[in-house]
């Protein structure tokens, strides 16, 4: 919405002695009416309805919020689009490129809802393509900043105790990857 018009730069006359409380009536009125029709505007109901463009006097009809799917779900998809040489899937690789414009986002969502280092799995809702091409983590994560700090403090002198005392941390050889060793597979490794 445009924001609200500037304040008028004329003075301001003051009305004769009784009319001052009716003006700022009316001034409460239009501040409440305005506020109601924001919230209706704006309200969480409005998010789940569409505008019928055929009805002519474009009553708006709801739309039901719909369930989340099992993880089984996109697990099946996924496995299902791994190989896109088949001619079954020549349509979706114009979808598949179109959806590389939003892989940097879906990244960023996968980071961001990454398990911190005392959880140790971390469930969280995906929003999806029918097709399998992009994939979203629909959260945003939200801590208690206090208990946050206190937790990634605890984390991080466990690591470092781990790291000192070398039990269970073993140096990374290079190069990760011998030439016989085949990729990881995204869907065995990150579902």
């Amino acid at each position: 919405p445009p924001p609200p018009p500037p304040p008028s730069t004329m003075p301001l006359q003051m009305p004769p002695n009784n009319t001052n409380t009716n003006a700022a009536i009316t001034l409460e009125e239009k501040s409440k009416r305005w506020a109601k029709l924001q919230s209706k505007r704006y309200s969480h109901r409005k998010r789940f309805s569409n505008l019928n463009s055929s009805s002519s006097n474009n009553n708006y009809t709801p739309q039901v919020q719909k369930d989340s799917l099992p993880a089984e779900h996109i697990r099946k998809i996924l496995q299902d689009h791994g190989d896109m040489t088949s001619k079954r899937y020549q349509a979706d690789k114009r979808i598949y490129l179109g959806a590389l414009k939003y892989a940097p986002h879906s990244i960023f969502k996968l980071l961001e809802n990454m398990p911190m280092p005392w959880e140790t799995y971390r469930e969280v809702p995906i929003l999806y393509h029918i097709t399998g091409a992009i994939s979203f983590v629909n959260q945003v994560p939200k801590v208690i900043e206090p208990i946050y700090i206190a937790q990634w403090g605890a984390a991080w002198s466990m690591m470092r105790r781990e790291k000192r005392d070398r039990k269970h941390f073993k140096r990374m050889r290079f190069p990760p990857f011998d030439d016989e060793e085949p990729p990881l597979d995204y869907a065995d490794h990150l579902l």
